[in-house]
Formats: structure tokens, sequence, C-alpha cells
């Protein structure tokens, strides 16, 4: 089993479900995700992922792509 890595962002632009479910599903897509946790109410989302398979910066641009820049 691989080692899981985790990262968490701070993304402002986070205000509802829709936000959580496009995030959620946006990180999903990317190989070596394992899982994704959005709070709406902090603006917080923590990505568990394989270091080896996704990259911070993979995340960070799917983030970007769906709309929700985090703060780094």
């Amino acid at each position: 089993m691989p080692a899981t890595s985790t990262l968490t962002r701070t993304a402002p632009d986070i205000s509802c479900e829709h936000c959580a479910n496009a995030i959620t599903g946006a990180l999903n897509a990317l190989e070596g995700v394992a899982s994704v946790a959005v709070d709406v109410e902090e603006k917080r989302v923590d990505v568990q992922y394989d270091a080896a398979s996704a990259s911070v910066e993979q995340i960070d641009a799917a983030l970007e792509e769906e709309g929700y820049p985090p703060l780094r």
C-alpha cells in the first residue's frame, strides 16, 4: 500500500455544498487521490493522496480550474 500524504488548502471562494461537490469531483478525478474532505464553513480542503502518483501542483491546478484558487 502506498504511503499517503495529506495536503490542506484554504480556498476563500468556497461558499456552499455545490462548491464542495465540484471540488470533490475534480480532485477525486486525479490519479493518486485517496480522499477529499471539504469544510464549507472553514473554507478548507483536506486531501489524502499518494505523492508518487499525484503532486501538490496538480491538486492546486485542479482547484484553480474549478474556480477555487487556494491560498498557499
